[in-house]
């Protein structure tokens, strides 16, 4: 065997490795209103409308853009629409949501407005499939993420039924992404993910994360990644050479938006914050 004979082999079987780790689900479920879809980074908040609020929900609806919202499980097994772990940015008491009772959640104030902390359901209520949701399970790496992800996908499923409204999940936490590979096949599922290792985050685990070899876990059938780092080599590999989707957060201007799709494709994904896209959901 040659030395160039060697070489090849090596390099073969590296993109080999590269191909298992980072590659998706290969029979994607059909999902039309994710392709070109712009969604509301928690809602289309704004002065005197929080993010995560109804009224920020509502303005997404009439404007006819997607919702991208999260979700949390609180001390008593309900779902709250927040997106910190601790309510305390947004309603100035401390108090972390695993540890407080759904209850007493959905009177906190939010921004000093008369707007609370809303339960999942109520959201559902409102939106009652009028646009698409991308909906974001948040759990902390050291819980099971089953009894979020149970009654996240129990809730949706009731949606789904009672409203045909259009949703898909995502999580950071990629045992959230295994869960729906092994339970709920049918849901469209995405991995969030960003630059964390070039930042500074030093770990196995975030170089796994930001090269998209976490996708071996959940194997995602599209990857939501930080807007500004939409150069990772890895990335563009995914939807190249893989065609598979792609969503991008946060965009915050129509010319970060126009240069996303450009780089990607006019199927990529928004969520955006701070601004009116010109094109709204099909």
């Amino acid at each position: 065997m040659t030395f160039l004979t060697i070489i090849a082999a090596a390099l073969l079987c590296a993109a080999a490795v590269y191909v298992y780790l980072t590659i998706g689900r290969i029979k994607r479920p059909a999902a039309p209103y994710f392709d070109g879809l712009n969604a509301a980074h928690r809602g289309l908040h704004s002065e005197g409308v929080p993010e995560n609020s109804l009224p920020a929900f509502a303005a997404a609806v009439d404007g006819g853009y997607g919702i991208e919202l999260d979700v949390h499980l609180s001390a008593d097994g309900g779902l709250i629409v927040h997106h910190d772990d601790n309510i305390k940015r947004l309603t100035g008491e401390d108090g972390k949501i695993s540890e407080m009772t759904s209850d007493e959640l959905v009177l906190k104030r939010l921004c000093g407005t008369e707007h609370t902390i809303p339960r999942f359901s109520e959201v559902l209520d409102l939106v009652c499939g009028k646009v698409p949701l991308i909906v974001e399970l948040k759990c902390r790496p050291e819980v099971d993420p089953a009894p979020l992800c149970e009654r996240v996908s129990a809730m949706l499923d009731a949606y789904k039924e009672s409203t045909g409204g259009e949703y898909c999940v995502e999580s950071f936490d990629p045992y959230v992404v295994k869960w729906y590979r092994e339970n709920r096949p049918d849901v469209l599922r995405g991995q969030l993910t960003e630059a964390f290792y070039s930042r500074g985050k030093k770990t196995k685990t975030m170089y796994m994360m930001e090269n998209l070899f976490i996708n071996i876990i959940g194997r995602p059938d599209f990857v939501a990644y930080n807007v500004r780092d939409r150069k990772n080599a890895s990335l563009h590999v995914w939807n190249l050479i893989y065609s598979a989707p792609v969503a991008f957060w946060t965009v915050r201007s129509q010319s970060e938006l126009d240069t996303a799709r450009r780089e990607y494709g006019e199927k990529t994904a928004i969520i955006f914050e701070g601004f009116i896209p010109e094109t709204r959901t099909k």
